[in-house]
């Protein structure tokens, strides 16, 4: 495939992610939840939960044989993964005049860890969330996850797939409108050879894509704590900087450390623009 080729993947790609994948609300019951500005928020996040075997492609792409979640560089690359979320979102959300970040105090650690260890979507019990709003004076707690780090989330691929497909249905319906025989069969003939090359072209793509912006894909929910709910979620995939140049050389890990780093920041500001400009309207 050629670079043109790969740049075309890339646009394409691109244009799917933005609209899969895009910083969209998905419980727009912030409107209703009457939290008064600034909220004290505390940010809480869930462990990684992706395959060893996704991950070694990115972190440990020169190592043969499948590696557990427990290995070096594995190991080390989730948890430098978790520390550089940890701190941007908790920065990036210090920044806005409409947040005030709060911690747990070392009483309510033990607590915050058991939240921690119970992973992301799982409901706080009301008794749990009194004991952090009395504690720290949070108003609301936000949770997230990463889940997916260097690579196109899954969800692109299917909707890529669903694309081509639909797009290629069309074309061999078109092509077999005359109803002769023959036309039919050369729909069917196309429609086995497109599916299978736009497919593949399609996960070269990804592969590109990879390379090229490491994604990085985060989902966030906001928990009101009195009484408590779940008031929104959203979800971003954050892309690095654009160097097509990676496509032709080998990428360091040094500059991979530094893509996924990018692609991590760009991915918590938008959540919390996003959360921003919610809960702004639910003052209105």
């Amino acid at each position: 495939m050629t670079i043109f080729h790969w740049c075309i993947c890339l646009l394409t790609l691109c244009c799917i992610g933005t609209g899969l994948d895009g910083c969209a609300t998905i419980n727009g019951q912030l409107s209703k939840a009457h939290l008064k500005l600034p909220v004290k928020i505390m940010v809480v996040q869930a462990p990684m939960t992706i395959a060893p075997g996704r991950l070694q492609k990115v972190l440990a792409p020169n190592v043969k044989g499948e590696m557990s979640a427990s290995e070096e560089p594995i190991a080390q690359g989730v948890k430098q993964a978790q520390s550089d979320a940890l701190l941007a979102m908790e920065s990036r959300l210090a920044k806005r005049a409409r947040f005030i970040v709060v911690t747990p105090t070392t009483e309510e650690k033990p607590l915050i860890n058991v939240i921690y260890r119970r992973g992301y979507g799982v409901a706080l019990s009301q008794n749990e969330a009194d004991r952090i709003r009395t504690t720290t004076g949070a108003d609301a707690l936000l949770r997230f996850k990463i889940t997916d780090y260097g690579l196109t989330p899954r969800s692109w691929r299917k909707g890529y797939i669903t694309f081509e497909v639909t797009t290629t249905l069309a074309l061999a319906g078109a092509i077999a409108y005359t109803g002769a025989t023959v036309a039919k069969g050369a729909a069917g003939a196309y429609l086995a050879q497109e599916t299978v090359e736009e497919t593949a072209e399609g996960y070269a793509g990804f592969r590109a894509l990879d390379v090229v912006c490491r994604p990085v894909r985060i989902e966030a929910e906001l928990i009101r704590l009195n009484p408590v709910a779940t008031v929104w979620k959203a979800h971003d995939t954050g892309l690095a900087d654009v160097h097509l140049s990676r496509l032709t050389r080998k990428v360091g890990f040094p500059e991979r450390d530094d893509q996924l780093k990018q692609a991590t920041d760009d991915a918590v500001t938008d959540i919390v623009t996003s959360l921003t400009k919610v809960l702004a309207k639910s003052q209105t």
